[in-house]
């Protein structure tokens, strides 16, 4: 129980964010810092090219960098003419390992506790063939994800990687695209958070439904810029805690993003995020963040990328005893994807 209480606490001062990693809201947003991506290549012309927003690596992910998109170009064939579609492939799944070191573990006001952490992801998802609906091109995703966050793996001294947990989402969502200008997503997550501590016992649950409304501006042949409103509820219960559901809350956030080629398959990422979270049941509590930051993603093939990210983050709480807290992340990641 001793164990569990601190990765209660340490998670109750944590935010999203990742979106997509707490009685705060990290506990109920699980966040990676960073961008995470597959195969990215930017347009080389609007009508040519096809985007599709990536699946969030964890619950909270486009809370925290923005919206993500994997975008591919059309493949001439042998006779220099593009190529005949591909057969749709139902079946997507990746694995994702990222380390990065952060300023301030613990999300302190003072006092600031540094540490590196790694954070494993695994994911499958069934996705039907995309069908017309509304003026548009719709597709839906069903899935399971599975995620470990580790503390401290250089020095346990610290006792930080007593804070060491999991989570369990199984998700359903589904985006609706109009001519790749405006894109709508609707998004369903179940999330349980598990504790090393106690042999990955459950001590979290979370129910979280999400929205987003995005625009895509192309400003060159090699850059686009995404701007986006998203929202999402949480429903929550912690135990133990004298209020079950103390971090019931709404999450309201705008943001922007820019993705350009910089070179063949080297891509560079700049975001920044504004997000606004009211707390139900305390309804004085309404906390606001500021997340900025910038990536560089270089994909090797369709199925292997790697990245390396700044970003900072922080947060200003009406509640004077959440704590304000500003944070910086560097660090990178390799992802292998496949779709069948």
């Amino acid at each position: 129980m001793k164990h569990r209480s601190a990765a209660l606490l340490l998670l109750a001062t944590s935010t999203t964010a990742l979106a997509q990693i707490s009685a705060d809201r990290a506990i109920s947003t699980v966040r990676t810092p960073g961008v995470s991506t597959g195969d990215l290549a930017l347009k080389s012309a609007l009508k040519r090219a096809i985007s599709a927003q990536a699946p969030e690596l964890y619950p909270g992910e486009i809370d925290d960098v923005g919206p993500q998109f994997l975008i591919s170009r059309e493949q001439p064939g042998t006779d220099g003419k593009t190529s005949a579609p591909q057969p749709h492939r139902w079946i997507e799944a990746f694995a994702d390992t990222q380390l990065f070191y952060t300023s301030n573990a613990l999300l302190t006001e003072k006092g600031n506790q540094d540490t590196n952490v790694m954070v494993i992801t695994l994911q499958a998802a069934v996705t039907p063939p995309p069908f017309p609906l509304a003026g548009g091109t719709a597709s839906a995703r069903i899935g399971y994800r599975h995620q470990w966050w580790l503390y401290s793996l250089d020095n346990t001294e610290n006792q930080l990687n007593n804070f060491d947990f999991a989570v369990s989402t199984a998700f359903v969502s589904l985006r609706n695209s109009w001519d790749e200008k405006w894109v709508a997503t609707l998004n369903l997550d179940y999330n349980r958070y598990l504790s090393h501590d106690t042999d990955w016992a459950e001590f979290y649950t979370e129910l979280s439904p999400s929205w987003s409304l995005e625009r895509n501006i192309p400003l060159t042949e090699k850059c686009l810029l995404t701007a986006g409103y998203y929202g999402a509820w949480h429903w929550t219960q912690t135990d133990p805690m004298p209020v079950q559901h103390i971090n019931d809350r709404l999450d309201s956030a705008l943001g922007i993003t820019i993705t350009a080629e910089l070179l063949p398959r080297l891509l560079a990422q700049g975001y920044y995020r504004l997000q606004w979270s009211h707390y139900s049941e305390n309804s004085d509590r309404n906390d606001m963040y500021n997340n900025l930051g910038i990536a560089l993603i270089y994909s090797f093939n369709d199925w292997a990328s790697v990245r390396t990210f700044v970003s900072y983050e922080n947060r200003n709480s009406t509640d004077p005893v959440i704590a304000d807290y500003g944070k910086w992340d560097t660090g990178g990641g390799v992802m292998f994807s496949m779709r069948f």
